[in-house]
């Protein structure tokens, strides 16, 4: 079990310990996949009352260098917050901690890279959601997604950092031939690849959605509106991660799969 795993363990309802989100959901699940022997997928969600947040890292370098990089960015970025995150900082300040966190954690895994030859070339995608002061601050690199559910639709807060995804912007490709597109997996920006990084940062108004981080594993087996459907249909968050993790195993477990989940409560501002 891997370091986030152990401190995700004991996953369920949060009630609030102080100011900050009431009656908070949260719910989790990685798994290897059918194909791969090695889980590069990683997780954390944190559920302290004041900062409630989820992030997840997909690794990438063969071998087990991904597994260390998506582990590093996940560790790095929750001892960062740790020690950095006030309730006296608003939104905006709150978002700068987040992308400063995410600044961090590339710096420290780019040079631990560069300097032990058996990762050298590994990075992750990162992608990180925290619900405060009536806010859902999302960080971005990669093409691990964040959704915002509601009883009616999901919308996809984040954009691919991907190749295809800029076949898309350009109008050269659809979103439909994106899905089948050889170079679908080709990402553009990940943590650790290069000395600095570009850091997406969302802020969104958050009104009681569930907010769903997805590594790929996940989205390309498993379409949007069954995302929709089972979060608002199973019991629990967790019954709802678990059962997408089984459905995209169900249809090939081609990658490693990984989601977490939080929200479905109103923030106490």
């Amino acid at each position: 079990m891997r370091a986030a795993e152990k401190e995700a363990a004991a996953i369920g309802v949060n009630p609030a310990q102080s100011k900050g989100v009431i009656g908070m959901q949260y719910g989790a699940v990685t798994d290897v996949g059918k194909v791969r022997k090695i889980n590069e997928d990683n997780y954390y969600v944190c559920e302290n009352a004041a900062f409630p947040y989820a992030v997840v890292a997909d690794g990438m370098g063969g071998h087990q260098a991904g597994e260390v990089a998506s582990e590093m960015a996940v560790d790095i970025i929750r001892g960062y917050l740790a020690q950095n995150l006030s309730e006296e900082l608003d939104y905006v300040e709150v978002g700068e901690v987040i992308r400063q966190s995410f600044i961090s954690a590339n710096s420290i895994i780019f040079e631990y890279a560069k300097n032990h030859y058996k990762v050298m070339g590994m990075g992750t995608t990162t992608t990180l959601a925290m619900i405060y002061g009536g806010k859902v601050i999302i960080a971005h690199v990669g093409d691990s997604r964040a959704y915002m559910i509601d009883s009616e639709k999901i919308t996809q807060a984040t954009k691919d950092h991907s190749y295809v995804q800029e076949l898309v912007s350009r109008g050269e490709i659809t979103p439909e031939m994106a899905k089948h597109h050889p170079k679908k997996n080709f990402i553009t920006r990940a943590m650790g690849a290069e000395e600095t990084v570009k850091v997406d940062i969302i802020i969104k108004p958050y009104n009681g959605e569930k907010i769903a981080l997805c590594s790929d594993g996940l989205t390309n087996f498993v379409e949007d509106e069954e995302i929709k459907e089972y979060l608002n249909s199973k019991e629990t968050l967790q019954d709802a991660a678990q059962a997408l993790a089984d459905l995209a195993n169900e249809r090939g477990g081609g990658d490693n799969i990984t989601i977490a989940i939080l929200g479905g409560a109103k923030d106490d501002e």
